[in-house]
């Protein structure tokens, strides 16, 4: 009986101390936006190179007004030759 009790209490505690850790991560994303931007091509390297120029032109100049942004990882996604940039963008 003292087992259950203690690894119920191990379970209670590991629990709270998830919980703990993950509210200052959900508040850090607060003020983030996902930004995509697209391009379709006859080449795949140029559908990629066009979306990525879009995606950083937009941020350049929608969101240049922004006062200490920070810009995520940049990916891009292809299916044949449309391709997909998006990045995450943050305010400080």
């Amino acid at each position: 009986m003292k087992r259950v009790l203690i690894v119920a209490g191990l379970v209670a505690a590991l629990a709270a101390a998830g919980h703990a850790r993950a509210e200052p991560a959900e508040s850090a994303f607060e003020n983030c936006t996902v930004v995509r931007a697209t391009a379709d091509a006859r080449n795949v390297d140029v559908s990629t190179d066009r979306a990525l120029r879009r995606l950083r032109r937009y941020i350049a100049d929608h969101l240049s007004s922004l006062g200490g942004k920070s810009v995520g990882p940049t990916s891009t996604h292809c299916i044949r030759t449309a391709c997909e940039a998006s990045a995450i963008v943050c305010q400080h």
